[in-house]
């Protein structure tokens, strides 16, 4: 399917990390200043980048060291553009038996429309820090297939905002309304949210409402208005608990978390993505949409990728952190990520059946915590992130794999698989 691009719009201006490496260095100071332009060129060994505000000229050399995280060789990853350097990216691992995946195959396989089943293709692949152990593509799907991700988003957008806290500009213990009240309050922020934290937002328990008809209209695919209009009407519309106190799943939460970040780093939200995710890890397909259309992107569930974008992303998680001797999060942020952070809680809404919300125990920074009886035979604990078209990645900690399944159906169809699959993978790896 054609998503549209915006291959005009990336890597191509200051980045991100340029723009946050002279926040920080003025907000050390004292002065919170934001990079609002500079031009840059990129060459075989590095970038030299000449800031247009006499206000952050002196932040160069931090800007340098803030880029050393991440290969200062690589170019502009961008349709039209020079094509990244380069890179040694690990190997598929050859399996000792040869027919060692043929279960899963045709377990996977049993699910295309030319086996009974209900799908037209899919994707997928099982991976461990050595590297991708195996994959496959069935039906039409093919390494350029693209699907929307669904709710399977909100684990990239909640990597892409703790880069914030690795780089010392985001708390996520500080009431948000301090970010936005640093950003010269462009929206209207209640009284009543006031405690309203970055680690409640991501984790759902701010008491926003993101499902139902308290819900802000913005959060129903109205893509025309800006995002921080949507986070307006966000602020604006009734809470149903007190931060804090209860899970409630919704869009609401990340639709705002994103804000506050293109407040804290001073760019939009895909070229903020963009130079925290996408250009490390070098993704080609990772998109919430093209910006010249799409002013309002989901943050919660509007990004389409293909199966080797969304894989490096997991593979990065499950290595700590790193992927192909890139850094991209710290260990203390992908711990953030496997940190269950509803014990006790009540639940008001999850989006799962009946029969299904049994099988997730907890709720970190955008991971599901999957049930250990839904996995004998691992240590655990399995963390997952699947979306509501049936894209569905998870982590097992225990046995130290992970693995995703790429399809644009349906939920049920989704963790139906990862059901029928699972057992095949902790009997293969364990």
């Amino acid at each position: 399917m054609n998503m549209g691009g915006h291959c005009s719009r990336r890597f191509v201006t200051c980045t991100a990390r340029d723009r946050l490496a002279c926040k920080r260095q003025h907000a050390d100071s004292g002065a919170l200043k934001i990079l609002t332009s500079c031009h840059r060129t990129d060459n075989a060994g590095g970038e030299n980048l000449a800031p247009q505000q006499t206000a952050v000229s002196v932040c160069i050399n931090t800007v340098i060291k803030f880029l050393s995280t991440v290969l200062l060789g690589v170019g502009v990853a961008a349709c039209g553009q020079p094509t990244p350097a380069p890179i040694n990216e690990p190997a598929q691992v050859p399996p000792k038996n040869p027919t060692a995946w043929t279960g899963v195959d045709q377990t996977l396989d049993a699910y295309l429309k030319n086996a009974g089943g209900p799908l037209s293709g899919y994707g997928f692949a099982v991976f461990d820090r050595s590297g991708i152990l195996h994959d496959r593509y069935g039906g039409d799907y093919d390494r350029d297939t693209r699907v929307w991700l669904a709710s399977a988003t909100k684990v990239p957008s909640a990597a892409a905002i703790l880069t914030l806290v690795d780089a010392g500009l985001l708390d996520l213990d500080e009431p948000i309304a301090t970010y936005i009240e640093q950003a010269g309050n462009p929206i209207l922020w209640p009284a009543n949210k006031r405690m309203v934290t970055m680690r409640m937002l991501l984790a759902h328990t701010s008491g926003l409402s993101g499902n139902g008809p308290a819900q802000a209209k913005c959060l129903l695919n109205v893509l025309t208005i800006t995002l921080q209009q949507c986070a307006q009407l966000i602020a604006l519309a009734p809470t149903l608990h007190d931060p804090g106190s209860a899970f409630n799943y919704g869009g609401a939460d990340y639709q705002l978390a994103g804000y506050v970040a293109t407040l804290i780093a001073g760019v939009s939200w895909q070229e903020f993505f963009d130079q925290a995710i996408a250009l490390p890890l070098q993704l080609r397909s990772f998109s919430y949409g093209d910006p010249e259309r799409v002013h309002n992107p989901r943050i919660a569930g509007g990004a389409t990728a293909n199966l080797t974008d969304y894989v490096r992303i997991m593979q990065m998680l499950q290595n700590d952190g790193e992927w192909n001797g890139v850094r991209v999060l710290s260990h203390a942020a992908v711990a953030m990520l496997q940190a269950n952070q509803i014990v006790g809680m009540p639940v008001v809404y999850e989006p799962f059946s009946s029969e299904d919300q049994a099988k997730f125990d907890g709720y970190t920074l955008g991971f599901w915590i999957t049930d250990p009886l839904q996995y004998p035979g691992s240590p655990g604990p399995e963390f997952s992130d699947p979306g509501l078209f049936g894209t569905t990645a998870w982590i097992d900690a225990g046995l130290g794999y992970g693995a995703v399944i790429l399809i644009e159906h349906s939920m049920q169809t989704g963790l139906q698989m990862w059901s029928a699959v699972r057992p095949l993978l902790i009997s293969q790896l364990h």
